[in-house]
């Protein structure tokens, strides 16, 4: 072996972490030590360098997409704001001690879109006495996310993980939740099943209210017009 070469030690720890698009994260090195580091610089996919300080604690963010991003801190955790999907990656950070020494470890970023309200429908497939049968639907639009289906009934129900529930029962009125999850956030929406077979989604519901109003306004309306005539 040649002397004088710089001793490597290569010590790999695997770390994930999530986040959210616009939102902020933390990258912080699991193999902190009391004293500081020489040296440090974090890398994107092994690639990209993003960030560094150098033995003078002077720190430098080279030109990259991340460059106005990042910010790195003393302790040698890296922040990065305004995530954005493309974000997620392996990010490694080298920390070089006195000696020469190097540490490596590598964290996994999964940057993730906020859940929004999904939306509900149900097809009837078959409508009337003696019993509703119907196919509930659930979207919104994602990857990555996970469907459960509650049933607001005494005892609770909780359907299967799927974007779809079939139904078939026969009572007065009955509730059913969508509930639509991720890693960073979860929505949920609801679908109302009257008798015989008549479903009624948040957002349809939102739009008869919305109508009901103006038709009381128009009311209130009508009764001054005639007042005054």
């Amino acid at each position: 072996m040649a002397v004088g070469l710089t001793t490597v030690l290569f010590l790999l720890f695997i770390t994930q972490v999530v986040g959210t698009v616009h939102g902020v994260v933390y990258l912080s090195p699991s193999l902190q030590k009391q004293e500081s580091y020489h040296q440090i610089h974090w890398r994107c996919n092994n690639t990209v360098k993003i960030a560094s300080r150098d033995s003078k604690g002077k720190v430098y963010y080279p030109n990259s997409a991340y460059k106005g991003r990042v910010e790195l801190f003393p302790n040698n955790t890296l922040k990065i704001s305004s995530l954005q999907k493309s974000d997620s990656n392996t990010y490694w950070v080298y920390l070089e001690d006195d000696v020469g020494k190097e540490h490596i470890e590598n964290i996994l970023l999964t940057v993730y879109d906020l859940v929004p309200k999904p939306t509900v429908n149900a097809k009837v497939i078959r409508g009337g006495s003696p019993l509703c049968d119907a196919m509930l639907e659930c979207s919104v639009g994602l990857e990555g996310v996970t469907y459960e289906w509650i049933r607001l009934s005494k005892p609770p129900l909780q359907g299967p993980g799927t974007s779809e529930w079939h139904v078939s029962f026969d009572p007065s009125i009955e509730a059913y939740i969508c509930k639509v999850s991720n890693p960073v956030s979860s929505n949920n929406a609801t679908l109302t099943y009257r008798h015989p077979c008549s479903w009624t989604g948040e957002s349809s519901a939102a739009a008869f209210c919305t109508t009901t109003s103006v038709l009381v306004a128009l009311g209130h309306l009508l009764l001054l017009l005639l007042t005054l005539a």
